[in-house]
């Protein structure tokens, strides 16, 4: 898991719970989140990705790996959003996110790493190609490259964003998107959340991948009536406005509309139901 503590001295003395966040950061919703479900207070600090604020030196300090989420409590920084769920389960037990059945448990954390390896490979990947963009400069990918040196992933992931997708990238990432859409479907059809009858960190987990792909117009949803179902339930929560309602600005509206547009003209049409591949290939 990594926490570490931190090396700044203004960051060691912050007291209770910090998160470094960004608006359209489906990553860093998870922990907003989660927080909201244990009703823990936190200062919000936005670190805005469009405008490259994650790469600057004040940030860097408080994250070697330039990502958002950060969380830093009591002096503690604690990176990755999967890690932060657990860390917050074992510091804050109550109103637990965990089902106490262990077959049950093994299967919300086999859905929490699920959403850790399909990161960068799938949902990041197709949210670039299709909407975020993403690339950099020249001279911004060297800085980058220079400072961050604590998470070779990410540094790959920005150096193929920067050269460009390919078609076969973009499509195989849209197969495994809609194959995955396809199997919570059919899971939600036999319960009401993703691993049985009590909301948990599976649903923190995969909630906002809806979240961002349907605020974005990335993805159409009308063959998922459950999912959209299941979604429209934890917004009504009262932790959805206590996490990821309090971190939007005004202008969140505006700059999703202009990522639906931009969608569109990068696909070329309107957004998928189905995955292309399939039909390219019928």
């Amino acid at each position: 898991m990594p926490i570490r503590d931190a090396e700044d001295p203004e960051i060691r003395s912050m007291k209770g719970i910090h998160l470094y966040h960004f608006f359209l950061s489906n990553c860093a919703q998870r922990v907003a989140l989660a927080l909201g479900e244990k009703d823990l207070d936190f200062v919000a600090h936005s670190i805005n990705l469009l405008a490259r604020a994650n790469t600057r030196d004040a940030y860097f300090r408080t994250n070697p790996a330039g990502l958002v989420p950060a969380l830093v409590h009591d002096g503690v920084v604690i990176t990755e959003s999967i890690d932060i769920l657990r860390y917050l389960e074992e510091q804050f037990p109550d109103s637990p996110l965990y089902p106490t059945d262990p077959t049950e448990r093994r299967r919300v954390d086999g859905s929490m790493d699920e959403a850790t390896e399909n990161h960068n490979g799938v949902i990041k990947t197709y949210m670039y190609a299709v909407a975020l963009g993403g690339k950099k400069s020249s001279e911004e990918m060297q800085n980058y490259l220079e400072k961050q040196t604590a998470d070779t992933g990410a540094a790959e992931f920005h150096q193929r964003a920067t050269a460009g997708f390919s078609e076969e990238e973009v499509l195989e990432a849209e197969t495994s998107l809609f194959a995955f859409l396809d199997r919570i479907e059919s899971e939600l059809s036999e319960h009401r959340w993703l691993v049985g009858d009590d909301y948990s960190f599976a649903d923190i987990a995969w909630f906002v991948q809806y979240f961002l792909m349907s605020r974005t117009g990335v993805i159409d949803f009308r063959n998922y009536p459950k999912i959209r179902n299941w979604a429209s339930e934890v917004m009504k929560r009262p932790a959805f406005e206590r996490g990821v309602g309090r971190l939007q600005p005004w202008y969140a509206p505006i700059t999703c509309t202009v990522l639906k547009l931009k969608s569109r003209g990068q696909r070329g049409g309107p957004p998928p139901y189905a995955a292309r591949v399939a039909l390219a290939s019928s």
